[in-house]
C-alpha cells in the first residue's frame, strides 16, 4: 500500500521557492518540467519509501533522493504509520551547512 506524503511548511517553501527561482530564470518549460519531476518523485516515494539515501546514522528515517541535478528532496519516512513527511527541497548549490531541519 501507497505512502501518505505530507508536507510540512519548510518543505512547501523550499519548493515555492524553487518555483520562484525557475520562474526568475528560466522559462515556462523548466518550470513545468521540474513540477513533473517532483510529482514523479512523490510518486516513486510513496511507493517504495526507501529508495531514498539515508541522511544520517543516528536517524536512518530521515532520507534524501535527487529531484533534479540541483535540488535534492529531504524526507522522513515514518513506517508505523504509513507515512512519508516533507522537510525540504534543498538547493544542491548551496552551502550545505547552511542545512537546518529543525
Amino acid at each position: 500500500m501507497a505512502c501518505k506524503i505530507s508536507w510540512t511548511l519548510k518543505a512547501w517553501q523550499s519548493y515555492e521557492a524553487n518555483i520562484k527561482y525557475l520562474q526568475e530564470a528560466w522559462s515556462e518549460k523548466e518550470i513545468s518540467k521540474f513540477i513533473l519531476l517532483a510529482e514523479k518523485k512523490l510518486s516513486t516515494l510513496a511507493n517504495h519509501p526507501k529508495a531514498g539515501s539515508s541522511r544520517n546514522k543516528k536517524n536512518i528515517n530521515i532520507r534524501y533522493t535527487l529531484v533534479h541535478k540541483r535540488v535534492a528532496l529531504i524526507y522522513r519516512h515514518k513506517p508505523s504509520k504509513n507515512e512519508i513527511e516533507l522537510l525540504l527541497f534543498w538547493n544542491t548549490y548551496q552551502n550545505p551547512r547552511k542545512l537546518n531541519l529543525k
